[in-house]
């Protein structure tokens, strides 16, 4: 990848992060956190996007202290070559499982709702021609292609608008009901959800205007947050929280409940809107993945290593056979975003101990 092909501005970034949660998490996180916190779900995600917005301000400090450095060199500046080698090899397959995760998931949903009798290996294969192209290019082009989820946030706006009459917000009371407890037990749903901020710390020397960089990444934050809360206050109390815990795609489930006078089946129509917005965070993990590999390996015959690089992550995002897989295997996602949060806010607190060069 030329250097030049992987420059992207702050709004690029903004419109990235904002993919990369809302993507995955726009289907199904109002089910799961009617199972957590009953119909207190908007709470949750409201207390945690304030948390993750304070750790995107970490990252992004400490990113200013080593300026144009991304957390690879960081980490062999704070820990040595040898440890920060290893750190910086669990950082990369983190990334590359986050990419075969959320690219099965995505297969998961056209399976599902479309393509039933289509072999998922199938439907993946073609779901990664248009990621190769894009990926084959650098991350300017993925950012600029980012850019397309405010219209899939614009079209879910106007479908809450059209099915506001028909909501009941007896559904929503009484407000705190799950308490504390209900926010502790939502912390896999809702940090699952806001999860991508932290590839900041990966591609950060590649924003050209680092200036606005930490305004636009909370202000993508916050964009998420409060997209999610309007997501659920809306689905929270079309359906109750009972209902949506025997659900599993509930946003869907929403679309089709509406019927339009010309259009037949809105949920078309809607799945056809998410598609590029599921497209587009996938092709994050995947680009940012393919261009993390080849900043330590330095791969020169870019074509060939695409290619294998793309062969092999097919092979393992089929590894997960069943929706029950693919949600044991988010809970390692989880897990290891986590631990990445976390030891991102180690280094900036270390990083004041060790010499910044």
């Amino acid at each position: 990848m030329d250097s030049r092909e992987n420059n992207i501005t702050s709004s690029q970034l903004m419109g990235l992060i904002v993919t990369l949660q809302i993507g995955p998490g726009i289907l199904s996180l109002p089910n799961f956190l009617a199972i957590d916190c009953g119909h207190d779900g908007w709470i949750s995600i409201l207390i945690y996007g304030i948390i993750i917005t304070a750790v995107i301000s970490i990252i992004i400090r400490l990113m200013n202290r080593y300026n144009n450095k991304s957390i690879y060199k960081i980490n062999k500046l704070l820990y040595g070559k040898y440890l920060g080698g290893l750190l910086n090899l669990l950082v990369v397959l983190y990334i590359w499982y986050a990419a075969c995760l959320c690219l099965r998931g995505y297969t998961n949903v056209i399976h599902i709702n479309l393509l039933r009798t289509t072999p998922s290996l199938a439907i993946c294969i073609f779901i990664l021609m248009p990621i190769y192209y894009l990926t084959w290019y650098g991350l300017k082009y993925v950012g600029r292609f980012a850019s397309m989820i405010y219209l899939t946030l614009s079209f879910c706006c106007l479908m809450f608008l059209l099915v506001f009459r028909d909501l009941k917000l007896s559904f929503l009371m009484p407000i705190g009901q799950s308490g504390i407890e209900g926010v502790k037990a939502s912390f896999h749903s809702c940090i699952f959800a806001l999860l991508g901020y932290e590839l900041i710390s990966v591609i950060y020397p590649e924003i050209t205007n680092k200036k606005k960089a930490m305004k636009y990444a909370i202000g993508s934050n916050i964009i998420t947050t409060i997209f999610f809360m309007i997501l659920l206050l809306v689905v929270t109390s079309f359906f109750g929280e009972e209902m949506l815990k025997k659900g599993l795609f509930s946003t869907i489930t929403l679309s089709r409940s509406y019927r339009a006078p010309i259009i037949e089946r809105m949920d078309i129509l809607f799945i056809s809107i998410w598609l590029p917005a599921m497209s587009m965070a996938t092709t994050g993990y995947f680009c940012i993945a393919y261009y993390s590999i080849n900043k330590l390996l330095n791969l020169k015959k870019r074509g060939i290593y695409l290619f294998i690089f793309t062969s092999i992550t097919i092979l393992l995002s089929n590894v997960p056979k069943s929706i029950s897989n693919i949600d044991t295997y988010s809970n390692g996602m989880l897990i290891a975003g986590t631990i990445f949060s976390i030891f991102l806010i180690i280094c900036y607190l270390f990083s004041f101990i060790r010499k910044k060069e």
